[in-house]
């Protein structure tokens, strides 16, 4: 399938990402819209799973959720805008599970804190 360069009309193939006339960029119309809720690629009108990801696409716009947090972000969200915890997956009703990453980091949050109190003790101790 081709494609016509919007500056100077040569025809080309849908694929070509600069016209090779004039060099202008090249946008399909039916890539200008449509982007994947999970990772942002261009899709043509129409698509139901990205090309790219694999994830479903709807047309119309959804609310991502922290894995972590629970809070609603705007799609194409890649941190959570509370907690910071990485995101972008579609709102679904599975329970997802923590990553263990996240789990390390309360780990070592915890001991902080017990260290901090058992400082804390001691400064009182000997003052």
């Amino acid at each position: 399938m081709t494609i016509e360069c919007s500056n100077c009309g040569a025809q080309m193939e849908e694929d070509i990402k600069f016209c090779t006339e004039c060099g202008s960029k090249m946008e399909s119309p039916e890539t200008e819209k449509l982007k994947c809720p999970s990772c942002s690629s261009k899709l043509p009108k129409g698509t139901k799973f990205c090309t790219e990801c694999g994830a479903k696409v709807d047309e119309t716009p959804k609310e991502v959720i922290c894995p972590k947090c629970s809070k609603k972000n705007p799609v194409n969200t890649k941190f959570c805008t509370d907690c910071g915890t990485r995101i972008g997956l579609p709102v679904s009703n599975k329970k997802t599970h923590d990553d263990p990453i996240d789990e390390t980091i309360e780990s070592l949050k915890d001991t902080g804190k017990d260290l901090m109190k058992e400082a804390t003790g001691l400064l009182k101790k000997f003052r």
